[in-house]
C-alpha cells in the first residue's frame, strides 16, 4: 500500500469529476474523431482511477488491471474506431435525431439527476466517494443519450463504449478493484464487440455510402 484510503477517496474524486465533464462535452461533438479522441481520454482517466485503487491496495492483480485498462480503452478500442473512420468518406455528424442546444440541456438533467439518485447511495468507507458513482450513472445516462439520438453507426459505437465505461468506473470504484479473470473477460468482450460493430459500419459504407444506421431499414422484407 503506497497511499491511504483517505487519499484514494480524495483523487478518486478528483477523477470522478474529470470524468464526469466529459460525459456533458460528449454531446457538443459533431466530428466524429473528436468524439474518439474524448473517449481514449475518458479510457485514461479510468485507468487513473484504477491506479489509484491499485496503489491504494497494493495487490499485484490490481496493477495488471491497469495494464489491461490502457491497452484496451486507450489504446485498442480507440484505435479501432480510427482504423474504421479511415475507411469511411463521412467524418462528422450532421443529422443528429435533435440539437446540440437540447442535447446539452437533456445532458444536463441527467446528471442532476444521477445525483438526486446516486448521490445518497455513496458510503463513507471503502473508495465509493460523493462523486464517483453519480458521475458513473452520468456517463451511463449520457452514453445511452448519444446512442439513442445519433444516426451515424460510429457514433453509436461510441455510446455504447462511453457506457460501458461508467460501468466501469462504477465497479473499480464500488469493488475496490475488479478481479483479473473478470477484468480480461470484459475487455475482451469490449474489444471483439467494437470489432464486430467496425466490421459491420465498413459493410454499411460500402454497401450504402453511408453509416446512418437509418438506411439498414431497407434491409427489412
Amino acid at each position: 500500500m503506497i497511499i491511504d484510503v483517505e487519499s484514494a477517496r480524495g483523487l478518486l474524486n478528483v477523477v470522478s469529476l474529470l470524468l464526469l465533464l466529459t460525459a456533458p462535452a460528449s454531446v457538443l461533438l459533431r466530428r466524429l474523431g473528436d468524439s474518439i479522441v474524448l473517449l481514449a481520454g475518458q479510457g485514461a482517466l479510468l485507468a487513473a482511477a484504477a491506479a489509484v485503487v491499485a496503489l491504494a491496495t497494493g495487490t499485484s492483480h490490481a496493477y495488471v488491471a491497469v495494464a489491461i485498462t490502457v491497452a484496451i480503452k486507450v489504446l485498442a478500442v480507440p484505435g479501432i474506431l480510427l482504423l474504421v473512420l479511415r475507411e469511411v468518406t463521412i467524418k462528422k455528424e450532421v443529422e443528429a435525431v435533435i440539437s446540440q442546444r437540447l442535447a446539452l440541456l437533456l445532458a444536463i438533467g441527467l446528471v442532476l439527476v444521477a445525483y438526486y439518485i446516486a448521490g445518497p447511495l455513496a458510503p463513507q468507507e471503502g473508495f465509493v466517494t460523493g462523486n464517483s458513482l453519480p458521475a458513473a450513472v452520468s456517463m451511463l445516462l449520457i452514453g445511452l443519450l448519444n446512442m439513442l439520438t445519433r444516426k451515424k453507426a460510429i457514433s453509436q459505437v461510441i455510446g455504447i463504449v462511453a457506457m460501458e465505461n461508467g460501468l466501469y468506473l462504477m465497479a473499480v470504484t464500488a469493488t475496490q478493484g475488479l478481479p483479473l479473470a473478470v477484468e480480461l473477460g470484459v475487455g475482451i468482450d469490449l474489444v471483439v464487440g467494437v470489432m464486430v460493430m467496425g466490421f459491420v459500419t465498413r459493410e454499411i459504407h460500402r454497401t450504402f455510402n453511408t453509416i446512418n444506421t437509418d438506411r439498414l431499414q431497407t434491409l427489412r422484407g
